[in-house]
């Protein structure tokens, strides 16, 4: 059902209408406006709703309409059905029926053929049932794909945060949205299934880093390398050197103590050098024979010896490995920073190790030389894992080197790598984490199950309607309405027939005659009324799941048919989905105003609560005139007639220190009808001339003279009834000072003529 008109906006004459302190709608929906007040144009609004279409006359009209369910209708989604209604308005009349040619034929259903009908019946059952699914199902999935929208949305936000933060230079992910994020999971499908593309906390900085726009230069480096060829040759030489020993006349002592042996010879050498016999040491005499016995010690082959182990010693210092230039850690972009750290660290400790080994080298080549006789000495071979971890430190720096320069030389290219790695893990993480590709494949399933049960729908619906032509009867739906409309009407002459060739209903009278347009319009206001009841009942639709709306349909009729007006409408309708009646006629308002009570004050004593509810459409005085929708007035709702409720309202302005401009001007309305009311029921024989009216009512008075009565007829006349528009500025402010005078006029003259009746009136609307 429809809940309420939450707005309604440039729609003739409702141009900013909203739903604030109006009661919902419910079952039964009672509207009351004057002529001009838009009740016409809010029934429009229905038929549009009908139609599913919007609406010609006001193309930029915004609406929105809640139903009970929760969900809206507007200006938007309006062509979608939704609601099974039905609106009796001027266009419905124009639409299905031409006063000078033909009406549109009814097709209500044959209630003999038992069989069919079982098998109609089962077959929309069966119909019914689909299209609530199939509808639910379409929410359902629209509603999925919101959430994927929204997730889209959002996810996409969430990257461009992260992702803009990396370079503020990039326009593509400073401006990163819902759009750039699908292209990403679509250029990626199987990727974003897994988990591969996700990355460690640790790749992520890396990436991160190496997406930063700061480009640096290119780094020269050479790269050292040890053959291993070279200390195999110098292993094999100094061994060689270090199994070499000298003939000599050896003296043991010296032999066994190399400190001593140094000391000697150096002694040796000095006293040669200064031609001295005597030992500088302990004095005594050196003999010759001990002179002759240490020469014979260190003899020329021996000094040659010697002179080879000290260059032996010379060359092995040279052969220590120096540490290399290397570039500098902040050469280097920071993804390989730690890359090339590592490496440096490494070749350090091949450095070191290698060292340790030319030193152990070396200590053997000084016990050599400390002892040159000595011959069991021999060094071992260098590690050639040391050799190898030294090249491949080297290597792995000039691949750190390498990449940078890369990275150098296609600056660009290499950071957009990085930012679309990153990219692709942001969008891997969100789309795991929502489980977007199995929510996809759910709106693409059931989609895909959805439209084949929709195929299924629409060729039952052919079986349907096949079975409900064979079915329906243009004739049936003649009988039954010219029926209904001579009971309507309490005449027999009107009917309506059945022509093939014009596809529609003839109206005769005298059941032969066409009448060519020749109706009154309250025959035409019966027919058009009688046919849209009638219609209700088209292709065996079933009353209690439709809404009806009814706009005015008594405009042309007498008392009499007035009341076969209600009872017509109450006795088809009573059991409607929900009901909307509009109509200017206080009569017939009264009529389905009881009708409407009597439905809450039977649900109040069974403790429910009301399920009618009581509406005027009202409109502003200032032009350009807008209307909107309030609860009825308890004036309106509680009085027996349209005279209580303008006595009623037209005495609480007269109470009131101050009126609204627009209220001024209703006032002149409402002082109009009054006096013309009350006077044609004193003076019923000049009840068609308010100036005789008012002649008559000044009869006897004498509070009210000639002078107040010709004021309250300049009031009424000026500001109520004015053929001309009034283009003076000072008419509204003297409207504004001279209406609150004149209604208190107005009830003086009234108490005055009959004040039995102004008592009981106040009485009346006191209670």
């Amino acid at each position: 059902m429809i809940k309420n008109i939450l707005t309604l906006k440039n729609f003739g004459i409702f141009q900013n209408h909203s739903n604030k302190g109006i009661n919902d709608f419910s079952k039964y929906n009672l509207f009351y406006g004057w002529n001009g007040s838009g009740k016409s144009t809010l029934s429009s609004l229905f038929r549009c709703i009908e139609n599913n279409t919007s609406s010609e006359r006001f193309p930029s009209a915004e609406f929105s309409i809640k139903l009970n369910d929760g969900s809206t209708i507007t200006q938007a989604n309006i062509n979608e059905p939704k609601l099974n209604i039905c609106t009796f308005n001027h266009d419905f009349i124009e639409e299905n029926i031409s006063w000078n040619n033909v009406v549109k034929s009814i097709l209500l259903v044959d209630k003999e053929k038992i069989a069919e009908r079982e098998k109609l019946e089962q077959l929309k059952s069966q119909q019914q049932s689909d299209t609530d699914a199939y509808n639910e199902e379409i929410q359902s999935i629209k509603k999925l794909e919101s959430e994927m929208s929204k997730f889209g949305t959002a996810s996409a936000k969430r990257m461009k945060t992260s992702l803009q933060s990396i370079d503020t230079t990039d326009s593509y992910y400073l401006n990163y949205n819902k759009t750039k994020f699908e292209q990403c999971i679509s250029q990626n499908i199987e990727k974003t299934k897994s988990d591969i593309p996700l990355l460690n906390e640790k790749k992520i900085i890396e990436l991160t880093n190496a997406a930063k726009p700061d480009q640096k230069s290119p780094i020269t480096f050479y790269q050292q390398t040890i053959n291993e060829q070279t200390f195999t040759k110098a292993k094999e030489r100094l061994n060689d050197l270090l199994k070499t020993s000298v003939v000599s006349q050896t003296i043991q002592r010296l032999v066994e103590h190399g400190d001593i042996k140094t000391w000697v010879e150096s002694g040796l050498d000095l006293h040669k050098c200064n031609e001295t016999k005597q030992c500088e040491f302990c004095g005594n005499e050196i003999t010759i024979d001990r002179i002759n016995m240490l020469e014979a010690h260190f003899n020329d082959d021996y000094k040659a010896f010697q002179d080879r182990l000290t260059k032996a010693d010379l060359w092995l210092s040279g052969q220590y490995i120096q540490q290399p230039i290397l570039p500098l850690e902040s050469e280097f972009y920071n993804e390989f920073k730690t890359e090339h750290v590592q490496a440096c660290s490494k070749l350090g400790q091949a450095i070191t190790n290698l060292n340790n080994e030319v030193t152990v080298w070396h200590e053997i080549l000084k016990q050599k030389i400390k002892n040159p006789l000595e011959t069991g000495l021999e060094v071992n071979p260098i590690s050639k894992v040391s050799i190898i971890a030294f090249n491949d430190d080297m290597i792995d720096i000039g691949t750190a080197v390498d990449k940078n320069n890369h990275k150098s030389s296609n600056f660009k290219t290499e950071t957009t790598k990085a930012k679309k790695r990153l990219e692709l893990h942001f969008a891997t993480a969100e789309v795991i984490d929502f489980s977007y590709h199995d929510k996809q494949h759910q709106v693409v399933d059931r989609t895909s199950k959805n439209n084949k049960l929709n195929v299924t729908r629409n060729n039952r619906e052919t079986e349907i309607r096949t079975l409900e032509n064979s079915l329906s009867n243009e004739g049936l739906g003649a009988d039954q309405f010219n029926e209904s409309l001579h009971k309507f009407i309490g005449r027999s002459e009107l009917t309506l027939r059945f022509n093939s060739q014009k596809k529609g209903y003839e109206i005769l009278r005298n059941n032969s005659e066409s009448v060519q347009g020749n109706l009154s319009e309250g025959e035409k206001t019966a027919i058009a009324f009688v046919y849209f009841i009638t219609k209700l009942k088209e292709k065996d639709n079933n009353i209690e799941d439709t809404i009806v709306v009814i706009d005015d349909p008594i405009s042309s009729f007498d008392s009499n048919h007035l009341f076969h007006a209600y009872s017509f409408l109450r006795t088809s309708c009573d059991l409607a989905k929900q009901v909307f009646i509009l109509t200017h006629n206080f009569t017939y308002f009264k009529l389905v105003r009881d009708w409407f009570d009597g439905k809450n004050r039977n649900r109040s004593r069974k403790g429910k609560s009301a399920n009618a509810f009581f509406f005027t459409i009202e409109s502003s005085t200032s032009l350009p005139r807008c209307s909107t929708i309030k609860n009825a007035d308890t004036s309106l709702v509680n009085y027996n007639s349209e005279y209580h409720y303008i006595f009623s309202k037209l005495h609480s302005y007269k109470d009131s220190e101050k009126l609204s401009r627009d209220d001024a001007f209703l006032t002149a309305n409402l002082s109009r009808k009054l006096l013309e009311s009350f006077f044609s029921f004193k003076f019923p024989r000049h009840r068609t001339d308010i100036a005789q009216l008012m002649d008559c009512g000044l009869k006897g008075c004498q509070i009210t003279d000639q002078i107040k009565k010709e004021k309250i007829y300049r009031f009424i006349n000026k500001y109520s009834h004015s053929a001309v528009i009034e283009v003076n500025e000072d008419s509204s402010e003297n409207l504004l000072g001279e209406s609150h005078n004149v209604i208190g006029d107005i009830f003086t003259w009234i108490k005055e003529v009959d004040e039995v009746h102004f008592d009981e009136m106040l009485q009346v609307i006191s209670s």
